[in-house]
């Protein structure tokens, strides 16, 4: 989910804070993206009129704020302001710009190495700060983590209660995270804590919570009844681990004793070969979580922000400074997606540190507690920077979501003459090299021949569908699921590791007889409204650079950064600080690194009809180089039928067309159009057989790409056009996965059309990915 426009009934402002859109909205209130006086965005809680107006809670949120104000600032998302005697309730927060851990693990699999031993240390810090302040959190869990453009922080107190204050009995928390003495109601304290943030990583390092799934009770079984599982933790972090899901809290060390423990440890090593994962998109921000309810939000994500390059580890990290408190800001975007749901990338990254005693009291270590404190920061001042320049480094919130995803491994990418590979897209498989201008012979491997058969990766989504019915006696759906995974589609690129996933799709290529890969680059830093460093979009190029060094020659069709041109820093309804002409020379550069290899062919984003208009994105393909492109894509964000983007994209040729020959303005219809000069492109028929969803319900906000209900997949991926102009139909999105929660201007979280709360975006939805199955036109076969 992106950050949503504000609605009719929500305010303008709040206290001092301007309220620029929401993040989210949860059992206590409404959290707001906010701006300050200052111009510093912050998050907003609005607490519900119906508590508000209650003496008690009014009290009760009094204690609250207070307690959390005590709460240090170092891995935590700090309290900055509070009105809790004012006509309207609120409380202020930093705004913590990236995904959760939970998002996080569940598009690109568990964390590995220093990732996870700087995520471990991270929120171990962050609960020493909330116990001194004498608080106790009571739902640590993966959602509750964000992964910041500074490291790891732990947010939302909203339940959190003073642990010298008289203790409810209730069970509060999130089941598969909760402490045995929550399970029973026993009463709550520091110790608790210990026991989530065990469950928490035990998550991340094996992408499961350590006590199962499945009905609540039975999950509250097995945290008092069973051992957990600690898939994926290994030596001093799982031994801490172990001592933190102690089932008698007294047992369970304390937050001081888990940063000791860390700092004299060795760090995990890295999986040497991740498992796959699920790419989902949505990445989670803001200070305080909306999910007191269970529901999350996200805004748009920052970009890169480590100095290192994406895919490469964060070796050497010494020196680069301490890591401190802080988060980047944010703009609100247009509401309205621009691409299909990006998915969140994964952590990568590998840092050393030199080894030493291990124990829970730090036995064998005659240093005070200063000392202590010193030696925890150096060796996570590494590991952080690794966990925080993935956090950072969100992508397209579309449909990348089957289970094809990989999690990152922490290689140590470095070229064959011992310097740093930028792009972290080497492998040992292929030579990877250096682009070099194309020959006069290269060409666009569409148009290289009469019938172009594409190349069919993996759908794992569909397939394991199609096991699980078949297992359960729906063989009829279970057939059509097959069918569905038999269907060539784009292999998304969209994490900073990417060199397996590129060598398996060149190489299975090849071994399959020639298919023509389509892979889809969604990387950009800053692709949502938002400006970009200088240093951020320099490790965006050299990333860009190993990817066409490892395609080299192989034939090969890139889309290039779906909504890059729709939602442009300097443009309305985005940040005023940006500038379109920085992204235009950023997209050119990139198109023109790829295109220098001898068979692939570039696309660049040409939106769909309406928005932004035909008239404003033949201004921006001109000014990116269309002319230097392949030509440009259309439909990757809607549900339009093929006839319809095939008209949308022949008008915006024509424009392009008549604006390069005569230098002028608009559209004008009167101008003679000369079929020479007009780009093709591509047409995304991946969800568009039923065509665009129009509600028969009002809605305020009716959200018409968002799982439109009654839509089918499009005629398959073929160059047999039959249009001139249309190089091919490619299946660019994912018919299976989920464009978010769709509440279509609604309260809850469910989807009024559909009657269901649908998967977070980016996850495989098999319903949605059956019903579009069974409406396919042409229909499977």
């Amino acid at each position: 989910m992106t950050l949503e426009a504000l609605r009719d009934g929500d305010p303008r402002h709040v206290g001092p804070y301007a309220l620029l859109g929401r993040l989210g909205e949860g059992g206590m209130g409404v959290v707001y993206l906010g701006q300050g006086p200052d111009g510093t965005r912050v998050a907003v809680k609005l607490i519900h009129a119906r508590m508000d107006a209650d003496a008690g809670f009014r009290r009760r949120f009094a204690r609250e704020v207070a307690a959390a104000k005590r709460v240090a600032r170092f891995c935590t998302a700090p309290v900055l302001d509070a009105d809790v005697e004012g006509d309207v309730a609120y409380l202020v927060t930093e705004f913590v710009e990236g995904p959760s851990l939970d998002d996080v693990v569940r598009a690109s699999g568990p964390l590995t190495g220093s990732a996870l031993d700087g995520l471990a240390a991270a929120m171990a810090m962050a609960l020493r700060a909330i116990h001194g302040a004498g608080v106790v959190h009571r739902d640590l869990k993966p959602s509750n983590v964000l992964l910041s453009q500074v490291g790891p922080k732990v947010i939302d107190f909203g339940i959190a209660q003073l642990a010298d204050a008289e203790m409810s009995s209730a069970v509060v928390g999130t089941p598969a995270y909760m402490s045995p003495e929550q399970v029973s109601g026993s009463p709550i304290g520091p110790a608790s804590d210990i026991f989530s943030w065990g469950c928490t990583v035990a998550y991340a390092a094996g992408g499961i919570p350590p006590f199962g799934s499945g009905s609540v009770p039975t999950v509250l079984m097995r945290i008092i009844n069973e051992a957990p599982d600690l898939r994926g933790l290994s030596g001093t972090l799982r031994d801490l681990v172990v001592a933190a899901l102690a089932k008698n809290p007294a047992e369970r060390p304390t937050a001081q004793d888990l940063m000791d423990g860390l700092s004299a440890s060795v760090p995990s090593p890295p999986s040497a070969a991740p498992p796959p994962a699920t790419p989902h998109n949505a990445g989670m921000a803001g200070g305080i979580s909306p999910d007191a309810a269970g529901q999350g939000a996200t805004a748009p994500s920052a970009a890169h922000h480590s100095t290192t390059t994406p895919g490469a580890g964060a070796a050497d990290a010494s020196g680069q400074g301490a890591v401190g408190p802080g988060a980047a800001g944010s703009s609100a975007a247009a509401p309205g997606p621009v691409g299909p749901e990006r998915p969140v990338p994964g952590a990568a990254g590998s840092s050393a540190a030199a080894p030493g005693p291990v124990g829970l009291d730090g036995a064998g270590s005659d240093e005070g507690a200063f000392g202590r404190r010193r030696k925890l920061l150096a060796a996570a001042a590494a590991v952080v920077v690794a966990v925080a320049g993935t956090a950072a480094a969100l992508v397209w919130k579309g449909p990348g979501g089957s289970a094809e995803g990989r999690s990152p491994a922490a290689a140590d990418a470095t070229a064959g003459d011992g310097g740093t590979n930028p792009a972290g897209t080497g492998n040992p498989g292929r030579t990877a090299t250096t682009a070099t201008p194309a020959p006069r012979n290269a060409q666009n491997p569409l148009r290289a021949q009469d019938d172009v058969r594409f190349y069919a990766p993996a759908e794992l989504g569909a397939s394991r569908q199609a096991t699980i019915w078949e297992a359960g006696n729906r063989r009829v759906d279970a057939e059509l699921m097959r069918k569905l995974a038999a269907v060539p589609h784009a292999v998304r690129l969209n994490e900073p590791e990417v060199r397996a996933k590129v060598e398996e799709t060149i190489t299975g290529a090849e071994q399959s007889g020639g298919g023509v890969p389509v892979f889809l680059i969604n990387y950009m830093p800053g692709s949502e409204c938002r400006p970009i460093g200088a240093s951020d979009m320099a490790a965006y190029q050299d990333w860009i650079k190993g990817i066409a060094g490892q395609i080299n020659d192989a034939k090969a069709v890139i889309i290039l950064e779906p909504g890059s041109l729709v939602k442009i820093a300097g443009t309305k309804d985005c940040d005023p600080q940006g500038s379109p002409g920085q992204r235009y020379k950023d997209l050119r550069q990139a198109a023109q690194t790829l295109k220098a290899n001898p068979n692939t062919a570039v696309y660049l984003d040409g939106s769909q009809d309406l928005y932004p208009g035909t008239e404003t994105m033949a201004e921006r393909l001109i000014a990116t180089g269309i002319d230097k492109a392949d030509g440009f894509f259309v439909n990757t964000a809607g549900h339009q039928r093929t006839d319809k983007a095939v008209a949308y994209g022949k008008k915006l040729s024509a424009c392009i067309a008549v604006r390069l020959a005569t230098g002028r303005t608009g559209c004008p219809a009167d101008a003679t159009v000369d079929p020479a000069r007009m780009p093709h492109f591509v047409v995304d028929t991946s969800r568009n057989g039923q065509g665009g969803w129009a509600p028969t319900k009002h809605y305020s906000d009716p959200q018409t790409w968002c799982n439109p209900p009654g839509r089918g997949v499009g005629p398959r991926p073929t160059t047999q056009t039959q249009e001139e102009l249309v190089d091919a139909y490619l299946w660019i999105a994912r018919a299976g996965t989920s464009s978010g929660r769709c509440r279509r201007g609604t309260n809850g979280d469910k989807d009024p059309e559909r009657g269901v709360v649908a998967p977070e975006a980016g996850e495989w939805w098999g319903e949605l990915a059956l019903e579009r199955a069974k409406l396919a036109n042409p229909p499977l076969r």
